[in-house]
């Protein structure tokens, strides 16, 4: 059992590795207006740090049983101060890529650790809700925050921000746990259909994310076409954040006291109801609606799913993979939203999004199967 140190440490270290994914769209306008790179150019940069965030997930989830979780959180916390500290005395588009990347390294490193470690705690729906909702306390705080230190101390600034944030979560990382041992001598089920339905689920997470990116990534897009003004627009984004903030904390005070495939199905139709009312002309108040309810019910969705997959596999190997296959997802949505425009705006977009959510929830039924199951086989001996 996790003492409420170890659970709050975990916390930190997972919202310090996902980070990167945060506060990214705010560094890369600073990298064109402050070290002079083309759009495209700051466009790799960003690439590059969620390319080293990939890469050190996948990697995480080789090592993790091998490797004491506060020794290698240490590390990545480690290679994020270095790499970012570096940032501000490099210059060169190459270097600055590659500094980058090494900086996404240690994120991952730490994403994936704390991934894997809320999912053998007593409560993972309740530890990733915390997670949720303390990273998007985390992404309003930098929304508001960061600018002030980019016009004050420019991009360097920023890094060495991010280099001191780092540092704190290395006093956090000493608290962490040795390793996963409880749940994963728990875990009686056959390997293949342990990875069978670990599989499915990470399917699942990737595909929601694909679903989800591929909308946010021309949501303002859609309310431009609409005839919304950039202020309204901004305005609706600050209430989504408020809103995702609630449906991670449902998550976190509910756990899974009413089930999971009860909020799982509530949240998929809720979805699918706010794509709806994004089709054609969309008014001020649908358009702040949807995208409060959509941000709402996403939060309520992957804290599940992640929960779901600390179930399915204690050993927390296929954990460590939900944070490969989300950057995945979050770089494919776009890509696949592009692809669906045409000149008859952006229901096609909606409309595939719509076929991913659904798509999403049936790869977790069978993982749902398997542990109600094995809730009753153990409930009867």
């Amino acid at each position: 059992m996790q003492t409420k140190r170890q659970l709050i440490a975990m916390l930190v270290v997972g919202v310090m590795g996902n980070s990167v994914i945060y506060l990214i769209p705010l560094l890369v306008g600073a990298m064109v207006t402050d070290r002079g790179f083309s759009e495209q150019q700051a466009g790799f940069m960003a690439s590059a740090d969620i390319t080293g965030y990939a890469v050190a997930t996948f990697i995480s989830a080789l090592v993790l049983g091998r490797i004491r979780w506060r020794h290698l959180a240490l590390g990545g916390v480690g290679i994020m101060v270095t790499a970012n500290l570096a940032t501000t005395q490099v210059y060169g588009a190459t270097p600055f890529a590659a500094v980058r990347f090494l900086s996404g390294l240690g994120a991952g490193v730490l994403a994936a650790i704390a991934t894997v470690s809320l999912g053998q705690t007593d409560k993972p729906d309740r530890a990733y809700g915390l997670l949720f909702a303390a990273a998007l306390l985390f992404a309003t705080a930098g929304l508001w925050g960061l600018p002030v230190v980019l016009a004050a101390f420019h991009l360097n600034g920023a890094y060495v921000l991010i280099a001191l944030l780092a540092v704190a979560t290395g006093f956090a990382a000493t608290k962490l746990p040795d390793g996963h041992t409880a749940r994963e001598a728990g875990d009686t089920s056959a390997p293949r259909q342990r990875w069978l339905l670990a599989a499915g689920i990470l399917a699942s997470i990737l595909i929601f994310f694909a679903d989800q990116n591929a909308v946010w990534a021309y949501i303002e897009r859609m309310g431009n076409a609409s005839g919304l003004t950039t202020e309204y627009i901004g305005f609706s984004l600050g209430v989504a954040t408020l809103t995702g903030f609630a449906g991670a904390a449902l998550v976190a005070w509910a756990g899974n006291r009413l089930g999971r495939f009860v909020p799982l199905l509530v949240a998929t139709f809720f979805q699918l109801v706010c794509f709806v009312a994004l089709f054609g002309h969309i008014s001020p108040l649908t358009y702040l609606g949807s995208m409060a309810g959509l941000a709402l019910f996403w939060n309520v969705m992957n804290p599940f799913q992640l929960a779901i997959l600390a179930d399915v596999d204690r050993t927390g190997r296929a954990l460590a993979l939900a944070a490969t296959v989300t950057g995945i997802g979050l770089a494919v949505g776009p890509a696949l939203g592009a692809l669906t425009i045409s000149s008859n705006g952006y229901g096609g977009i909606l409309a595939l999004a719509g076929t991913l959510a659904l798509v999403s929830l049936a790869l977790l039924l069978p993982a749902l199967r398997v542990i109600q199951r094995r809730g009753v086989a153990s409930q009867a001996a």
